[in-house]
């Protein structure tokens, strides 16, 4: 028996053999469709329409937390789409007094959704790292309520408890406000091709600040947060993982194989160049330079997290501190 599938994904390689045709799932028609995460994340919240899609980690928990059964019954699949970090686009305002990591305590943060999985990451590192509650700054949602991840989840009506959190107007951007001084930091600097200040449909909207050459902004982190991800892991054992992959409930109930099958056709892709091979390879972090044979020697020398060791092969294929 064949099934055909809608499969919602971002611009990812590792899902590329699906889109192509190249790799075939047994008994699975896939009609692909390719979205930015922002985009693709609201969708899953907001309509549910997807029979297999990319999420964010923390977004499905929360989602399946607040779910009451007629939307969000997902299933999530062990598969670790985003590897990558986004320590490279925190900025600091000069006139901050942040020097490191260490001094952001009491600090004005600007993120563009305090639930998305970045963003967790970001305050849990704070936390192990150096000690910082989230309730020690103030946060700054860069996307608006009608069109963040966090509204759809109705964290709009009910914020983040014991923290102070601001909701930005369409108006209003997060690096606007940081060249301002209005925040101290930012954790997602990207600039966009266009102004988008002021337009209500867009949800990660730009207002143009120049970045190279700026003397109010500076990059926090100049090996893009390398040693930060290393010390972390070497202090957790864990690697932080964005994405992953979830699958209707509704799907599964009548056909269970669904689950393996999508799994099994998702394998590490070869590649010739260094970084195709390290971009999906779910033990090594993807930064510039000598990164990733680091990276390999540590994890020769540690190569699983402590309980994925104690716990076995089984357990490893589960843990969603992997990938």
């Amino acid at each position: 028996m064949t099934i055909r599938l809608t499969m919602a994904f971002s611009d990812n390689p590792r899902v590329q053999p699906l889109k192509d045709g190249s790799v075939k799932p047994q008994n699975i028609e896939l009609d692909c469709i390719t979205l930015d995460p922002s985009t693709l994340f609201l969708r899953n919240l907001f309509h549910d329409e997807f029979d297999v899609a990319e999420m964010s980690i923390s977004e499905t928990l929360l989602a399946l937390e607040r779910g009451d059964g007629t939307k969000w019954d997902w299933s999530a699949l062990p598969v670790f789409l985003s590897r990558g970090h986004h320590w490279p686009y925190l900025y600091v305002n000069t006139g901050s007094g942040i020097a490191g990591l260490a001094d952001i305590r009491g600090k004005r943060i600007g993120v563009p959704d305090y639930d998305m999985t970045a963003a967790l990451w970001f305050r849990i590192t704070l936390k192990d790292l150096y000690g910082i509650e989230a309730g020690d700054n103030v946060w700054f949602n860069g996307r608006t309520k009608e069109l963040s991840h966090g509204g759809a989840l109705s964290l709009d009506k009910e914020g983040p408890r014991g923290v102070e959190h601001h909701w930005l107007t369409a108006d209003q951007t997060l690096d606007r406000m940081l060249d301002r001084g209005e925040i101290d930091a930012c954790t997602a600097i990207r600039p966009a091709a266009r102004v988008t200040a002021g337009d209500p449909t867009v949800v990660d909207r730009w207002g143009g600040t120049p970045i190279d050459g700026n003397p109010r902004l500076r990059k926090l982190l100049a090996d893009d947060g390398k040693e930060v991800v290393f010390e972390f892991y070497r202090r957790t054992g864990c690697f932080q993982a964005n994405h992953h992959v979830i699958v209707q409930n509704r799907i599964l109930r009548e056909h269970p194989w669904v689950a393996l099958g999508i799994v099994r056709r998702l394998p590490p892709l070869e590649g010739d160049g260094l970084r195709a091979r390290q971009a999906h390879r779910p033990d090594l972090p993807l930064f510039r330079g000598p990164g990733p044979r680091r990276a390999t020697r540590y994890h020769r020398r540690r190569p699983l997290p402590p309980r994925a060791q104690r716990d076995g092969p089984q357990r490893r294929a589960g843990d969603p501190g992997f990938g």
